[in-house]
């Protein structure tokens, strides 16, 4: 609450800057965040549909490189000497079993010859074992390949078999890793006999070679793995492609995102139906949304920069704009303290420039005004004029200043916080005010003082910011009745100022008027503010019973008493002007609780004529 408060009290210059800042740096940088966001997502969604692309490239690369281990199963066919050796019966004699075995093994020399060096052997499986290898390893010719599953599933169909990851077979020692690709081979003079199988060993060079290609970058991978989550090919082993391979599996889509080790990753992912191998993609979005990081940091830099630009500029044209504005609180400061002689150049034709003119004509009338009241008060007071209209234009004219020095703070306040609009709206009620007494006898119509009223309480009500509230309720038949000029004005103005001021809550002052029995009018202004101890209600009772109409300088003394306690000093002075005009069976009584409010009772003669 305090800061608040402090916030309300800034200066018009602090407050347009400040909120110019703050919106010019709001926008700029939520426009920043959000164009991210969305560039982001967009470029996400792309950058899936591309790397999505890729992987379906890298899957027709390997399926066509699959195809043509398929195509080299059927590469017997193509040689009708082979088809016939393989179907030549050389059991009974050794030499030809001799001759048989070296036109395959040169046959199958010439396969190996065959560009792809990720072929690793070649077996042609009939009655005997043929094969030929790039690397050479000791077979084993005595193996009953008729037992292996791959065979089997061979000879009960046409179609090529293709045998996943497992460790190279009828061979000693064991072999190294490969996958296969087995076919039957038929007689093409019979084609109902089956003469036996080709198979061809692959490793997976061919398949590294195809994947290379694809850069994932250093924060992603790229992975094969088959149906029994053995992985074929990795680009890194900083990832676990079998626990990326699950989370594929198990959400059933091919394009996900996900989150591990606090790092995001999405991931693409495609079947291989040949082969029924999965590749996985793996791409960081943090890397991917690098260049976009770098953007938005480059653009939050820009927004600081066209910030401080736009300060800078901004505080000059603020200083510049609100330099008349600023100047016309200096000088009503300077009114505060009782300097009279200041003037604002106003050559402007705006609002500021009307403001201007405004004050200079307030300034200039107070100005009149004060001269005009020190010469009646010299006058009163070294001529020692007692006569009661002399007492009572100088009371009358003592009046005024207190009202417009009080009306001139509260335009002051209202400039310091801001609410120009407020204050020129109060200085066109002010000027109408003046000009009204400019105009006014010494005796006004009721009606005019309570449009005066109406028109000060509303300048108040604005300066307490709706705490005070108050309500005119007098008898209409009484609106025609004469009074002396701002005989209510300083009553009301002591309620404001002991009821409201004083109190924090809401203040309600109500103004009755009303006829009484005795043929008299009596007014009753009264206030829910905090009221009077008991003892300060009877000082002030003993001031106004001090007042004589027949002993002014008795008066005289009771103000400057009330001066000095800082209470009263209204009340005495209508309460002396009552008397003095309609004689001391007319005034104003005081009632007050401590804590509840105070009452004032103006009685006045019916017919408004005092008594000579």
């Amino acid at each position: 609450m305090h800061k608040w408060k402090r916030y309300r009290y800034w200066s018009i210059k602090k407050k347009l800057l400040f909120f110019s800042v703050l919106f010019i740096l709001g926008s700029v940088f939520l426009a920043s965040i959000l164009s991210y966001s969305r560039y982001t997502m967009d470029f996400e969604q792309q950058s899936s549909e591309q790397v999505q692309q890729i992987i379906a490239q890298v899957s027709y690369n390997i399926d066509t490189y699959l195809d043509d281990l398929f195509r080299l199963t059927l590469s017997p066919y193509m040689n009708d000497g082979v088809m016939q050796t393989l179907e030549e019966d050389v059991q009974n004699s050794q030499l030809a079993q001799l001759k048989k075995r070296r036109f395959i093994d040169n046959y199958l020399e010439e396969m190996m010859i065959y560009p792809r060096k990720d072929i690793n052997r070649v077996f042609i499986l009939t009655d005997e074992i043929y094969t030929v290898g790039r690397m050479p390893i000791s077979v084993d010719y005595d193996s009953r390949f008729q037992e292996f599953d791959w065979y089997k599933q061979a000879m009960n169909t046409q179609d090529s078999i293709f045998v996943p990851t497992h460790t190279q077979q009828m061979v000693k020692n064991g072999g190294p890793k490969v996958f296969s690709i087995v076919k039957q081979l038929r007689s093409t003079r019979d084609t109902e006999k089956i003469l036996g199988a080709i198979k061809v060993d692959a490793n997976y060079n061919g398949i590294a070679v195809i994947c290379s290609k694809v850069d994932m970058g250093s924060g992603g991978g790229l992975f094969i793995l088959d149906n029994n989550r053995n992985v074929i090919y990795r680009s890194t082993d900083r990832l676990n492609a079998v626990s990326l391979f699950n989370q594929v599996q198990a959400s059933g889509k091919p394009t996900m995102t996900i989150n591990q080790s606090g790092t995001s990753y999405l991931l693409n992912s495609t079947l291989l139906p040949r082969s029924n191998w999965t590749i996985v993609a793996v791409s960081s979005i943090k890397e991917l949304n690098q260049k976009a990081t770098e953007t938005r940091n480059f653009g939050f830099f820009i927004a600081l920069a066209c910030s401080l630009l736009a300060f800078i500029l901004m505080y000059f044209f603020v200083r510049r704009f609100l330099a008349p504005l600023l100047h016309i609180v200096k000088l009503m400061r300077e009114v505060e303290q009782g300097n009279l002689q200041v003037s604002f150049p106003a050559h402007r034709n705006d609002e500021l420039g009307y403001l201007g003119t405004s004050f200079n004509g307030l300034v200039s009338r107070v100005r009149e005004m004060l001269e005009e009241n020190t010469q009646l008060v010299k006058q009163v007071y070294e001529k020692e004029l007692l006569q009661k209209e002399a007492q009572v234009q100088a009371l009358y004219n003592q009046i005024r200043p207190h009202f417009l020095f009080n009306t001139l703070n509260l335009i002051s306040m209202q400039m310091q916080t801001g609410k120009q609009d407020k204050a020129i709206d109060h200085l066109h009620k002010l000027s109408s005010m003046l000009r009204s007494m400019t105009r006014m006898d010494k005796d006004i119509l009721l009606q005019k003082e309570l449009d005066l009223l109406e028109a000060y309480l509303s300048i108040q009500s604005s300066r307490y910011e709706g705490r005070l509230e108050y309500e005119l309720q007098v008898d209409p038949a009484l609106h025609d009745m004469p009074i002396p000029a701002l005989l209510f004005q300083p009553i009301v103005e002591n309620a404001v100022i002991h009821g409201c001021e004083a109190k924090r809550g809401q203040t309600r002052i109500v103004i009755f008027g009303e006829k009484t029995a005795s043929g008299e009018v009596l007014f009753t202004i009264r206030d829910s503010g905090q009221g009077m101890s008991p003892e300060t209600l009877q000082k002030l009772r003993g001031k106004l019973e001090q007042v004589q109409p027949d002993h002014p300088s008795a008066g005289d003394q009771n103000l400057d008493s009330a001066s000095r306690t800082g209470t009263g000093i209204g009340l005495v002075n209508v309460n002396k002007r009552i008397k003095l005009k309609y004689g001391s069976g007319y005034g104003i009584k005081v009632d007050s609780v401590l804590g509840q409010g105070t009452a004032v009772f103006v009685l006045l003669p019916e017919t408004g004529l005092g008594k000579e």
